[in-house]
C-alpha cells in the first residue's frame, strides 16, 4: 500500500481553510447522527452511537462482549444500517449460526445430537436460514481472517466496504486480534488507536471496539479504566467505554459486589432477575452509571431489566440497610 493510499483511508487530505470566523456557518439545532442500542437505560446513559466516534466494550473472559456485539449489530440493521464485523476469534459460521439464533423463536431453534453422546448444538430450521438470508446477507459484510490482519489493511477494507457499501457502523472484535509487527507494543497500540479514530472522525462512522482487560485479581467485581489492557492511548481515544460483568461470575461475599448491589438497588432493579450489568465508565453523552440486564442462554440474547416501583424500591432499600446493620453487630 502506498503512502498516497494510506492517506486516503485517513482522510489525511489537504484543508482550504485552516481556520473559520464563527459567523462563517449558521447555528444547527439538528440532532447529531447516532445509532441506538436498542437497551434504553443503556441510550440514556451515553445518548446513543454517535458517528465519528469509538466505543470500548471491555470485560473479563466469559461476560458476553461477542453476544452483545451480534445483538447490537441486530440493532443496528433495524434501524436502516449496514455493517461490517472484524472477528478475531470467532468463525464465520459461528459468528452466522449465533447471529440467526438471536433473531429467531423458540420454534425456529432445532438441537441436533453429536453422534451419540450427550453433546447437543443448537441451529435453526432450514425455512428460517432462508428466510435471514434474504434479510441480512447483503447487509452484513465479514472480514476475511485468511488476509493479512495488520491495522493498514483492515482499514482498507474498512474503506472499501464504507464507500462502496455506505456502511456506517463498525465491530472489531477484538483489539488483540490486530497484528502487531513492531517491538514497541505499546507505541504500535498507540498508533493503531490513532488510526482507528481519525477513521472514525474524518469519515463519520461509529467504531465498536471490544478490549480485553489485564490480567485482575480474582475477587475484583469491577473494572475501572485502568484496567483495560494495552496502551493509554485506548482509553484516551474512545467515546465510549462501557464494562460488562456477569453477576454468576463474581463472588458475592466480597465488599465490593456489595456496593454494586446497593447501587442496583437504588437505581430500582430487581436484583433476582438481573445477571449482567453494564458500567459505562466513560463517555461524553450524558453521564456514567449502571444498567441491568437479563440473559436468556436460549437466544443467547440480553434485555434490559424492568425497574421496581418507588414503593418496592424504597422496601428493597430499607431491607438492605437492615441487612447491614445486622451484619456490622455480628462478633466476627
Amino acid at each position: 500500500m502506498t503512502n498516497e493510499e494510506r492517506e486516503k483511508i485517513l482522510g489525511k487530505t489537504d484543508v482550504k481553510e485552516l481556520f473559520y470566523r464563527l459567523d462563517d456557518y449558521k447555528y444547527s439545532n439538528a440532532s447529531k447522527e447516532r445509532v441506538l442500542s436498542g437497551i434504553e437505560g443503556l441510550d440514556k446513559l451515553i445518548s446513543g452511537f454517535e458517528l465519528g466516534c469509538i466505543t470500548i466494550w471491555t470485560g473479563k473472559t466469559n461476560m458476553g462482549k461477542t453476544s452483545i456485539m451480534t445483538m447490537l449489530a441486530k440493532k443496528s440493521i433495524e434501524q436502516g444500517e449496514r455493517i461490517f464485523f472484524f472477528n478475531g476469534e470467532q468463525t464465520k459460521e459461528d459468528f452466522k449460526n449465533n447471529l440467526y439464533i438471536q433473531a429467531s423463536t423458540e420454534k425456529d431453534l432445532v438441537n441436533k445430537q453429536f453422534r451419540n453422546s450427550c453433546v447437543f448444538d443448537t441451529f435453526i430450521t432450514q425455512e428460517k436460514a432462508y428466510e435471514l438470508e434474504k434479510l441480512y446477507g447483503n447487509k452484513i459484510f465479514i472480514y476475511n481472517n485468511e488476509c493479512n490482519r495488520d491495522i493498514d489493511t483492515l482499514l482498507y477494507a474498512m474503506e472499501e466496504v464504507r464507500r462502496r457499501e455506505k456502511i456506517r457502523v463498525f465491530f472489531l472484535d477484538n483489539f488483540m486480534q490486530i497484528d502487531i509487527k513492531s517491538d514497541n507494543i505499546y507505541q504500535e497500540q498507540s498508533n493503531i488507536m490513532e488510526k482507528l479514530r481519525t477513521f472514525a472522525v474524518n469519515k463519520r462512522v461509529h467504531i465498536h471496539l471490544v478490549a480485553h482487560p489485564r490480567k485482575t485479581e480474582k475477587s475484583q467485581t469491577r473494572l475501572d479504566l485502568f484496567d483495560i489492557a494495552g496502551s493509554s492511548n485506548l482509553t484516551n481515544k474512545a467515546y465510549n467505554i462501557i464494562s460488562i460483568m456477569r453477576l454468576d461470575n463474581v463472588k458475592k461475599n466480597e465488599k465490593e459486589y456489595e456496593k454494586l448491589e446497593r447501587e442496583l438497588i437504588d437505581e430500582g432493579y430487581d436484583l433476582p432477575n438481573v445477571s449482567t450489568v453494564l458500567e459505562v465508565l466513560k463517555t461524553k453523552g450524558k453521564e456514567c452509571g449502571i444498567v441491568a440486564l437479563k440473559y436468556n442462554p436460549q437466544f443467547k440474547t440480553f434485555s434490559e431489566t424492568n425497574k421496581l416501583s418507588k414503593e418496592l424500591i424504597e422496601k428493597n432499600k430499607h431491607k438492605n440497610n437492615k441487612k447491614n446493620e445486622m451484619e456490622m453487630d455480628l462478633p466476627w
